[in-house]
């Protein structure tokens, strides 16, 4: 097993971060502010925030475990889609139980689109991720630093 440079660790790491994040700000502003204005938006940017860097994380740090040291091509770019799908719909899941006592983000009201709309983009969105960390044609930006 070869190590990491760091540079391929804040790659992976960034770009689950990024996508997750932007991922959370729209939530916010199609959930928090147009559907569901009511309640705090300071605490509902919080939550935004929050889960989005923590999914990211945990998406990062999973494709650092379980691609990166192991997998290349076409089995990483799917392995990685994996990793998004299962945590972003967990996430979802997770999210739609707390805001049910919450209730920022209408949770209470209408609970499977809440699910619904955080499992479509991570069955979506994880082939995007592995795509762009292990696609053939990848942005420079996003290349390895190990290489």
């Amino acid at each position: 097993m070869t190590a990491l440079s760091s540079t391929r660790v804040f790659t992976v790491l960034g770009t689950a971060v990024l996508l997750t994040t932007l991922v959370e700000l729209f939530y916010l502003g199609a959930w928090g502010m147009l559907l569901f204005p009511q309640d705090s938006l300071v605490g509902k940017a919080v939550w935004t925030l929050t889960c989005g860097l923590a999914m990211g994380a945990v998406i990062g740090a999973g494709t650092l475990v379980w691609v990166e040291p192991r997998l290349r091509g076409n089995a990483a770019l799917w392995r990685a889609a994996l990793i998004v799908a299962v945590v972003g719909s967990y996430c979802a899941w997770l999210c739609s139980q707390i805001d049910i006592r919450i209730g920022y983000f209408g949770g209470p009201e209408n609970n499977g689109l809440f699910i619904a709309a955080g499992v479509i983009p991570a069955l979506v969105g994880g082939p995007l991720y592995g795509w762009l960390q292990y696609g053939r044609t990848r942005i420079p930006v996003l290349s390895r630093g190990s290489e």
